[in-house]
């Protein structure tokens, strides 16, 4: 299995806290949410040099900690959909685990999603309230039929990890650099190969945190009692 990290985004929103690096170079306890993300992917049993990260706003400032790095050029002009069918043309035919740069979770996640015996997974949260998350929509049988922040009462939160089989990889890449696709999330592409292929909604309890904003960084660093950059 090969891991794509998806890292290219500006994250704005935290640039008083990263100095105007990538997000995914903000400090939690003695390394970076994207160091974090690339260990635990190896105590998972996900070798290194089959761990690729998508860099693209200040990339240079990842080269040194991405085991493989892969460039989008496009980033100001192109959303994920873009950097993740980027990725999946570069990256050699396996199974693939694809997570966003800005997680901060325990590696039970991981094992969860890799030991699932079921080829395409979406990891999710059970939640009463989405607010301004991301909803997945299942069957009585756990399967998925749409993923999207339209789905508001689905009782799912999607939270950005997910595995697919290579099986999968030339038709997902396809949809994902269509120009229609290429200012979209890929979670377009997600439903839309849903209605073709079996995707699978996958709960998990462990604990796990997305950081956009200040607010997210600091509840990061007390949900997993980290230090950081505190302000």
């Amino acid at each position: 299995m090969k891991a794509i990290i998806l890292a290219a985004g500006r994250g704005t929103r935290l640039h008083g806290l990263t100095g105007g690096k990538p997000k995914c170079l903000l400090q939690l306890g003695n390394e970076t949410v994207l160091g974090r993300e690339i260990r635990l992917l190896q105590e998972a049993g996900i070798r290194k040099d089959d761990i690729y990260v998508v860099g693209g706003y200040r990339y240079e400032f990842l080269e040194d900690i991405s085991p493989n790095l892969i460039i989008n050029r496009e980033f100001e002009t192109k959303d994920n959909s873009y950097t993740l069918g980027l990725a999946l043309g570069q990256v050699p035919p396996d199974d693939i685990l694809v997570l966003d740069s800005d997680l901060c979770f325990e590696k039970d996640i991981l094992t969860a999603v890799i030991c699932d015996p079921r080829s395409n997974v979406l990891l999710s949260k059970m939640s009463g309230d989405l607010g301004e998350s991301t909803g997945i929509v299942t069957r009585s049988d756990g399967r998925v039929t749409a993923i999207g922040k339209k789905y508001q009462d689905t009782g799912f939160v999607y939270i950005s990890i997910f595995k697919i089989s290579k099986d999968i990889v030339a038709p997902f890449r396809e949809l994902l650099l269509d120009e229609r696709n290429g200012k979209t999330w890929y979670t377009l592409a997600i439903t839309d190969l849903c209605s073709r292929y079996e995707f699978y909604n996958l709960p998990v309890t462990g604990k796990w945190h997305e950081i956009d904003f200040r607010e997210d960084y600091e509840e990061t660093l007390d949900l997993f009692q980290l230090g950081g950059n505190r302000v």
